[in-house]
């Protein structure tokens, strides 16, 4: 039987100082935490350029541009998730609970289950961030070892080498595999899974119909592309689409300097929630508007597990609080100037993870 994990109470007034402050700032700028104008201007930018890219697929008469649509559509895809049903997940949409369903259906449309999704995500990682068997999200291919106190294999030696091409194959597992495995587990992570209702396993049926129907049956049926053509538009989608949802990912937990801490024999955690959430989250490039914009508050991630209710797009504001009452409180703010040196450190941390026992 899998410990139960707890958090020791919060020591101080950390959190209570921080959310005082965050709701301050938005009271004296007299904006709602939850989505705004500008949250609606990506969102539909972001999905009406993937039905545009789809539409350019099926009806133009040249086969690279056709070709070249579909690959597109990949990072688009993840694009939708991290900046639309991610927030959608979270309910950080909106204060109505039918519109923030409304979004998180992205999910379905896009291959993924949104229902798995979110327990996973909502219930598994940000309960226990960065926790050896309790964080879902983070150990999901025994071929690549994250936690360093985690069961060593012989192969972990060159998963540094290898596990580039592994995560170059993640939305397939994602998509066509992980989803079905996980409705059969009794547990994921941390969460012990019950017996689900009939209709979100007929949902997960139609929806996985539904995206296979119109990303590979309708394009080999009307777009200008061979059949040849469209599997290999097919498969250097995924491919796109998991470098991306990779370089989004990566580096807020997972780098060579994160820590994984563990629980006593009791089960109780070092440290409170909050100190948790702030000591085993990166930031990352904060300042960089290019990731600012598409990163769906990504590189805010200390502000998005400690706030995971508001809106991604408020995220550049408050992370400066956050960095200034951590300061004052004497917690580190974990952060990284440099995306791609963030990107990097996650395979220095798999080298060194992968150092074999001493016999």
């Amino acid at each position: 039987m899998q410990q139960k994990v707890t958090f020791r109470e919060e020591p101080d007034v950390f959190y209570e100082t921080l959310k005082k402050r965050v709701e301050e700032y938005f009271v004296l700028s007299n904006r709602a935490k939850q989505a705004n104008g500008f949250f609606f201007f990506k969102a539909f930018l972001l999905i009406g350029a993937y039905v545009t890219f789809y539409v350019v697929l099926l009806t133009t008469s040249h086969p690279q541009l056709a070709f070249w649509s579909m690959v597109l559509m990949g990072p688009f895809a993840i694009l939708i998730g991290i900046n639309v049903a991610h927030d959608a997940a979270h309910n950080s949409i909106s204060s109505k609970p039918w519109l923030n369903k409304l979004f998180l259906h992205c999910f379905d449309l896009l291959g993924a289950n949104s229902y798995m999704w979110k327990r996973r995500h909502v219930f598994s990682h940000h309960a226990f961030p960065n926790i050896l068997n309790n964080d879902a999200d983070l150990k999901q291919n025994p071929l690549v070892r994250i936690f360093p106190n985690d069961e060593v294999l012989p192969a972990h030696k060159y998963q540094f080498i290898y596990a580039p091409f592994l995560y170059m194959l993640y939305t397939i597992n994602w998509l066509f595999f992980r989803d079905y495995q996980d409705f059969f587990q009794k547990r994921i992570g941390s969460l012990e899974m019950k017996k689900h209702r009939k209709w979100v396993i007929v949902k997960l049926i139609v929806f996985k119909l539904f995206y296979v129907s119109y990303i590979l049956v309708l394009p080999l049926m009307f777009s200008n592309l061979s059949w040849g053509m469209v599997l290999l538009a097919f498969f250097t989608m995924n491919f796109m689409a998991s470098l991306l949802i990779t370089l989004a990912l990566i580096p807020s937990h997972v780098a060579e300097n994160s820590l994984f801490l563990l629980p006593d024999e009791k089960g109780v955690m070092p440290n409170s929630w909050s100190h948790h959430q702030v000591l085993s989250v990166i930031d990352f490039a904060t300042s960089n508007w290019f990731l600012n914009f598409f990163f769906g508050g990504f590189n805010h991630h200390v502000a998005h597990h400690l706030f995971p209710a508001i809106n991604h797009t408020h995220c550049t504001a408050i992370t400066p609080i956050i960095k200034q009452t951590a300061q004052e409180f004497g917690l580190p703010y974990n952060h990284e100037d440099s995306f791609l040196n963030a990107y990097f450190s996650h395979f220095r941390l798999l080298r060194n993870n992968g150092v074999q026992p001493e016999v």
